[in-house]
């Protein structure tokens, strides 16, 4: 049976919503450096479609956007990166039962204040409560945008009390089983890895007796 290998066209979404799917979207956090999965403005294109923030027109459109735009789309990609390991920084914290550092929130609350200036509701014809973008440019920061509300959402109930950390990868995840027992991001992956490192080692120490 061949191993199963993370790319980003493969990459699990574990995470249970989308802000931790979104920290997740490197190999292993307890390996440096860290391996990233988002490493070119396409690689985020590919990601945004895939975690169904943008449209398959706006894919081609943000494409057409970064062919024409390289170095500021380098300069967004940066930006997210960086918003990216901020999330990281407060939910591994939040995680680990410890206060998120002060300069991750102040950062936090610089990118929410600039998302939510764009946010808008619709009522729909059932009275359900329906969110709008009201964002104009056709720029990479456009899917941050929906990230940045499911992190405030997640920040903002009982459910961040939920969150844990993958002890195989560092991945972060809701665990929303009835008895709050989840160990791992995912069972297949890395429960197994670490089963079978246990029974490897359990080997082991039979064998020099």
């Amino acid at each position: 049976m061949r191993p199963f290998i993370r790319t980003i066209e493969t990459l699990e979404l574990d995470g249970g919503t989308l802000c931790l799917n979104f920290v997740n979207s490197v190999k292993n956090r307890f390996e440096k450096p860290v391996y990233e999965f988002i490493k070119t403005p396409d690689d985020w294109i590919l990601w945004s479609h895939r975690t169904q923030i943008c449209s398959e027109l706006t894919k081609q459109r943000l494409s057409k956007y970064v062919s024409e735009n390289k170095e500021k789309a380098l300069k967004e990609l940066k930006r997210i990166i960086e918003v990216r390991e901020v999330l990281y920084g407060i939910f591994r914290n939040i995680a680990l039962k410890k206060s998120p550092l002060t300069e991750d929130i102040r950062i936090f609350n610089s990118e929410l204040s600039f998302s939510f200036g764009f946010l808008n509701i619709e009522i729909g014809d059932n009275l359900e409560t329906i969110p709008i973008w009201n964002y104009k440019e056709t720029d990479l920061l456009y899917s941050l945008l929906p990230i940045m509300k499911s992190a405030y959402e997640l920040l903002t109930t009982d459910l961040k009390e939920h969150i844990k950390e993958c002890p195989n990868c560092g991945w972060l995840y809701l665990d929303k089983s009835k008895n709050n027992s989840r160990i791992w991001c995912n069972m297949k992956t890395c429960g197994n890895t670490m089963k079978s490192k246990k029974y490897y080692e359990k080997s082991k120490i039979l064998a020099k007796k």
